[in-house]
């Protein structure tokens, strides 16, 4: 039987038609997220692309998850020694930065001038007025070496560009037996560039010459011991140079060939010339993290391994390596670092 379709007119279609079911997109939206899905195991499971050094494209691992452990590992304590044959060792004997200027420049002139004596004028205030001493203006002019209480106005004195002598030469001397007699090295005369000494063997009668820190009175005292200071005094002299950023050391002066003591009871670890410059050089290590270093010395007294008492005789005052003269440079050291003697030395100075 066939059955007749109802036929729908304008007015009675539907105002809402019904809905069909979207299976179609359902089923794309299931693909995408299934994609999504294995993308996101696919970047749990392996790290980033990496590149190899050829130029491929790697896919590195992911590193696993590991639970840190703490190990601890057991470090040796290494005691303090005292390196008794270490002569070689060049960290005892850095070379500190000290400039060695001239005999010339110290002073700040070159040559050797005259000075007429005014009213008020005294030697004190005369030698201060050229960096001098009074020993070297006494030392310079004969009349005043005489009798040092007679200055009469209008004398006219020689002053020298550096504290020391003026000798004139006498018939057989030798620049050796000059240097000897006024505790300075031979070198110190000879290399004084206003002596113009062509040759040492070849001195003339009544030549003069300057003896640069030359002394006349080389009878030398010894330290006092001065036991309730961590060091004494290694010598008796003056300060010629003091402790600072540049120079982390004193200079003491004294006459080429005066006595040095150890400052403190020790061992003597080094004994020798150090080419840094610091010439004939001891070292004495006293425990406790001390150290004390005397150098420019005249030679080798005492031997690596040595035991020194304070106040024992070590060597004596040279002008070995970069010197400007005849003097000591003392130091002490602190753990391996250069401290200020002044700290540990008695007051007064080298006495």
């Amino acid at each position: 039987m066939n059955r007749s379709r109802r036929q729908h007119g304008y007015l009675d279609y539907p105002l809402f038609p019904q809905r069909r079911r979207p299976w179609p997109w359902l089923v794309l939206a299931g693909v995408v997220v299934g994609i999504l899905l294995f993308t996101g195991w696919q970047w749990l499971t392996h790290s980033k692309v990496s590149p190899a050094p050829d130029g491929r494209q790697v896919m590195l691992p992911r590193p696993a998850v590991v639970t840190p452990t703490v190990i601890i590992r057991l470090t040796p304590t290494v005691l303090p020694t005292t390196t008794l044959t270490g002569t070689t060792d060049a960290s005892l004997i850095e070379p500190v930065s000290e400039v060695e200027p001239s005999w010339a420049e110290q002073q700040g002139r070159s040559e050797i001038i005259t000075y007429t004596v005014q009213t008020g004028d005294t030697l004190w205030n005369i030698a201060r007025q050229f960096n001098l001493d009074v020993d070297t203006l006494r030392w310079s002019n004969p009349d005043l070496e005489r009798n040092p209480d007679l200055l009469p106005i209008g004398a006219v004195l020689v002053i020298l560009p550096v504290k020391g002598i003026y000798h004139i030469v006498q018939p057989g001397e030798t620049v050796g037996a000059i240097a000897k007699r006024y505790g300075v090295a031979e070198a110190d005369i000879v290399n004084y560039p206003l002596n113009h000494i062509s040759s040492p063997d070849h001195l003339q009668v009544g030549q003069k010459l300057i003896v640069p820190h030359g002394r006349k009175e080389l009878t030398r005292p010894t330290p006092q011991p001065s036991e309730d200071s961590p060091f004494a005094w290694p010598l008796v002299g003056a300060i010629t140079q003091g402790f600072s950023e540049s120079h982390p050391a004193l200079d003491i002066g004294a006459p080429y060939g005066a006595p040095v003591y150890a400052g403190r009871a020790g061992r003597v670890i080094r004994s020798d010339w150090a080419r840094t410059g610091y010439g004939y050089t001891v070292i004495i290590d006293h425990g406790e993290s001390l150290q004390s270093l005397y150098s420019h010395m005249k030679g080798e007294w005492v031997q690596v391994g040595d035991w020194v008492e304070r106040g024992q005789l070590i060597g004596e005052v040279g002008s070995t390596g970069n010197s400007s003269g005849p003097h000591m440079h003392f130091e002490i050291r602190v753990d391996g670092k250069r401290a200020n003697p002044m700290d540990y030395l008695p007051p007064g100075g080298p006495r």
